[in-house]
């Protein structure tokens, strides 16, 4: 029994009923602000009831319904591998997968319908943008329609609607002011990630532009809430929620334009505040002090990569940044600091790989922190300026894996990604419609041999969706408007390919 706080409780009678799916662990789902936001958003209104599901959870944690009691049926799509548990959870539920042959109207939402080729087949509409602006709009126009299946094109006065059944271009939709709206009562619970936390967004959007980061493209632009609104949401948030921490939520979290304010805050909140990443360049004394005040107990981080591919990437930090925090993250007592490595970059070579092991191996030498490392190989995505770049083969990442351990055997513990899972990621996040063929065969099995066999029988080819692309070719996700242009991705492209020309050969 799942022990929470601050549950949501209507009648259900009378009312226009929304299940809202994470298609995932329950752990995972609550550490989720989105799921909170559109939670609390659609539970403000009177007649409206929100109720939550989790894979694994055929029944809503709030009343013990059933999915199909419900009006509508909404996917939070946060991870490209997520895409297969969202059949699974239909398939469980006894609900059929393909969207022609059902009465229920599912609509999806969350970073991963930037490209919503691969479930075209299933899904009847995909929200691209944030929650905040016209979902609630959606669910108006949806509650006049006789029959929603039948009168989409109704629906796609929305903004962010995107509808494979009329297949209209759509823009992606964004909140302009962060201090309209926030969920300040979150529902608490001990089985999230965070442990009873209270979520709050310092930020939203990256002003950075790293090359391989798709967020930071499609959450553009960057925008802040105030000192002012952040202190009222922190007062609220720990009046009515009493949570045992804060997390900070933000794509930099340290380029937060009052940060010395930020700072001064979490001193004051008496409360664990933790920040699961921060921008090396742009972090304080003060700041790292703050966290450490609090309870925090490691430091988060993400190099990268070395000097040379970092420069490339478009995230110029320096080495004596990576030091000068670790510095920071020792004097302030704290013990611990993880880091995060791309290996799989365009162009990497042996000696990117050496020269990350020595930046790790000086930190050990001048700070004795603990160091964990996470390398994953790049993923490839759509909308970001790697989205022509090829998925490292398996013997090229494992040879750098082996190289990196051996180099840093007692020096750092160094953990990475499953080479299958982020080669399935990649395929998921690069895919086009006749992938859901392959969805189909494969969702309820989920093993490489699965997947293999089905694209051999289907006469598809396993190897074209890791390959490099042509930055000539249309691709599926063209005719969704970001806010970033094409053009400007393939400028930075070839950007990354000339700067890595010309650091090299300096």
């Amino acid at each position: 029994m799942i022990k929470e706080r601050n549950v949501v409780i209507k009648k259900p009678l009378g009312k226009f009923r929304v299940a809202l799916v994470y298609p995932s662990k329950y752990s995972e789902g609550m550490a989720n602000l989105g799921l909170h936001i559109i939670y609390d958003l659609l539970n403000s209104i009177e007649d409206i009831y929100c109720e939550r599901f989790f894979l694994g959870y055929a029944r809503s944690l709030e009343t013990g319904s059933e999915v199909k009691d419900f009006n509508l049926i909404v996917f939070s799509w946060q991870f490209e591998l997520d895409a297969l548990n969202i059949l699974k959870f239909l398939k469980e539920c006894g609900i059929p997968i393909d969207r022609k042959e059902r009465k229920e109207f599912i609509l999806v939402g969350g970073p991963c319908t930037v490209n919503p080729a691969p479930l075209e087949k299933f899904i009847d509409a995909f929200y691209i943008g944030e929650a905040e602006v016209s979902i609630l709009k959606f669910i108006e126009i949806f509650r006049e329609l006789e029959s929603p299946k039948e009168e989409v094109e109704a629906l796609s006065e929305v903004g962010g609607i995107y509808l494979p059944e009329i297949e209209n271009r759509v823009r992606r939709v964004y909140l302009k002011d962060l201090d309209s709206f926030y969920p300040v009562t979150q529902i608490m619970s001990e089985a999230s990630v965070y442990n009873e936390a209270f979520l709050m967004e310092i930020s939203r959007g990256c002003s950075r532009g790293c090359r391989f980061c798709m967020g930071g493209y499609i959450f553009r632009p960057r925008r802040e809430r105030s000192p002012e609104k952040l202190k009222e949401i922190l007062e609220m948030g720990v009046k009515f929620n009493k949570p045992k921490r804060i997390v900070l939520l933000g794509a930099s979290v340290t380029d937060y334009s009052n940060i010395h304010e930020l700072s001064r805050m979490i001193s004051e909140s008496k409360v664990e505040v933790s920040v699961p990443s921060m921008r090396v360049d742009a972090l304080t004394k003060d700041f790292i002090g703050a966290l450490a005040d609090t309870g925090q107990r490691s430091l988060t981080i993400a190099p990268e990569s070395c000097r040379i591919l970092r420069f490339a990437m478009n995230k110029p930090i320096k080495d004596e940044h990576i030091y000068r925090a670790a510095r920071y993250t020792a004097e302030a007592g704290l013990k611990n600091i993880k880091m995060y490595f791309i290996v799989g970059m365009p162009d990497e070579r042996e000696e990117h790989m050496l020269e990350i092991a020595g930046m790790v191996k000086k930190i050990k030498a001048d700070t004795g922190l603990k160091i964990k490392m996470s390398v994953n190989p790049l993923v490839p995505k759509p909308h970001s300026a790697m989205e022509w770049a090829p998925f490292v083969d398996r013997k090229s990442y494992s040879e750098k894996l082996r190289l990196l351990k051996k180099e840093l055997k007692g020096k750092a513990e160094v953990k990475s990604e499953s080479y299958r899972l982020s080669s399935l990621q990649t395929i998921i996040a690069m895919g086009d419609y006749s992938l859901a063929d392959v969805l189909e065969r494969v969702y309820m099995e989920q093993n490489l041999n699965s997947w293999k066999r089905a694209f051999k029988e289907l006469g598809m080819s396993f190897d074209s969706y890791l390959g490099e692309r042509s930055t000539d070719e249309p691709l599926p996700w063209d005719k969704i408007d970001t806010l970033v242009k094409k053009d400007f991705l393939i400028k930075e492209y070839t950007r990354y390919h000339n700067l890595l020309g010309e650091v090299s050969g300096a």
